[in-house]
């Protein structure tokens, strides 16, 4: 493991290079900076995780052991090292490649950083439209959540039954219209804006409906399971306004904020939505004498792609062909309802591999290589470095609250495609996000062709 070890170390070292001066530069929280320390705990950590945990408490299984880890379970991570039982040069290839796949993602950054992209602005669209527009959505999103809802015996049924449909243990009638409540969230962030902007006298009506958009957008969240989606519902409103003091100091603080919440939701247990405030309050009480523990047990639960990853190397073009990209026009096909419940279209990559790798979600780095190889990760990475800078030309610089609401959403979002890149998986998990963003973008491009007419 030597090599591999150096070569994820010295990936490592380039990164916070980059990242200090580029962080030197912008005083700013990018996009970029999301994606590598995700490219960090994804892909360069777990080597000596792997390296160094076996024969350790962290690595013994609950039953049976007289020193069981700290987290009572067996890790993921080294189970499937142990499983998959694949040579060192294949990890030692996965290694090189991502070399190639950095400095692929750096080049597409840097080329769209070139290219001069409008800053949002949403300051001219007025209070009235924009509150109009929140409740709109907001009342599709509790609409589609009460209809999909009433299948379930109540509110608790409803999130202790999440579980049963995650596993596909209960296959839900309506499950499109759990996915069009995604809309609650950027709903709520539309009307708390325009809650800001509003005389007083209005101001209530709009913070109690978007106080009812963000109750009906949380109870949906507990119900699926998501925890990035819980971790952005608990702390977009704070950070956006961290973000919007802009100072050095405050970038540090709104990191350090945002790392020990995805500590604490990443910890937590797929049974968490059972008893929400039981299992919370006894996860902060534990981790305020047990954080090293979680930090570990956090980077050893994103380490999958590392794994996936010399897993996708060994298994194309046999087992699984070549992919040539169709799962992209695949994932749009598959958003459709199908009323059917005739399944006509070809499978997804992520239906082949978890016949291989259950629980295991298509990292950036897999669809790259499931479609075209060495040079679909080439290709694949420098796409998604364009697409991040995109992202930090059009928001890490707006000035308003509302632009950077919607940036730490897509922080949440965007980079941890990294981690999870099937495109069906993608689209679903950001169709709400997806959807509030663009009515965004169209009501902000809206009032300012409004105002070069005017």
């Amino acid at each position: 493991m030597t090599p591999v070890l150096i070569l994820s170390g010295g990936l490592m070292v380039l990164m916070a290079v980059v990242e200090g001066l580029h962080f030197w530069r912008t005083r700013r929280i990018t996009f970029l900076t999301v994606a590598q320390a995700l490219i960090a705990v994804g892909y360069c950590l777990p080597p000596f995780l792997i390296a160094v945990l076996p024969g350790t408490p962290w690595a013994i299984g609950p039953h049976g052991a007289d020193d069981p880890n700290p987290w009572g379970i067996r890790l993921y991570l080294l189970d499937l090292f142990e499983h998959l039982q694949l040579p060192e040069g294949v990890y030692l290839t996965v290694g090189i490649i991502l070399f190639g796949a950095y400095g692929a993602l750096l080049a597409g950054y840097g080329a769209a950083r070139a290219l001069s992209v409008r800053t949002f602005s949403s300051h001219h669209v007025p209070p009235g439209l924009l509150a109009l527009s929140g409740a709109a959505l907001g009342g599709i999103a509790v609409t589609a959540m009460a209809i999909y809802a009433s299948q379930y015996d109540g509110v608790r049924d409803l999130i202790n039954m999440g579980i049963h449909v995650r596993s596909g243990t209960f296959p839900p009638k309506w499950g499109y219209l759990q996915v069009l409540a995604q809309v609650a969230f950027p709903a709520f962030l539309i009307l708390i804006t325009a809650a800001i902007r509003m005389r007083a006298s209005m101001r209530a009506v709009v913070l109690l409906l978007a106080a009812i958009v963000w109750t009906t957008g949380m109870i949906r969240v507990l119900h699926v399971g998501g925890r990035l989606e819980l971790c952005a519902y608990l702390v977009t409103p704070l950070v956006a306004a961290m973000f919007l003091m802009r100072s050095k100091t405050t970038a540090i603080l709104s990191m350090a904020c945002l790392a020990v919440v995805g500590i604490f939701v990443a910890n937590l247990p797929h049974t968490f939505s059972r008893d929400p405030f039981g299992i919370g309050m006894a996860m902060i009480q534990q981790m305020g004498t047990d954080l090293a523990n979680h930090l570990l047990f956090t980077v050893a639960d994103f380490g999958f792609p590392h794994i996936a990853a010399a897993h996708a190397v060994t298994a194309v073009p046999d087992p699984i062909p070549f992919r040539y990209f169709t799962d992209i026009p695949l994932g749009l096909l598959y958003m459709l309802p199908n009323f059917s419940g005739v399944e006509t279209l070809p499978p997804m990559i992520l239906s082949l591999t978890a016949k291989i790798l259950p629980w295991i979600p298509v990292d950036l780095f897999s669809f790259g290589y499931y479609s075209l190889g060495t040079v679909g990760v080439l290709l694949t990475f420098a796409a998604f470095g364009a697409v991040l800078a995109l992202f930090d030309g059009w928001l890490t610089e707006s000035a308003e609250w509302l632009g950077q609401a919607l940036r730490v959403a897509w922080l949440f979002y965007l980079p941890f495609r990294l981690l999870y890149a099937d495109p069906y998986a993608a689209l679903q998990s950001g169709f709400g996000l997806i959807s509030g963003t663009v009515l965004i973008a169209g009501l902000a491009l809206w009032a300012a062709w409004r105002r070069r007419g005017a």
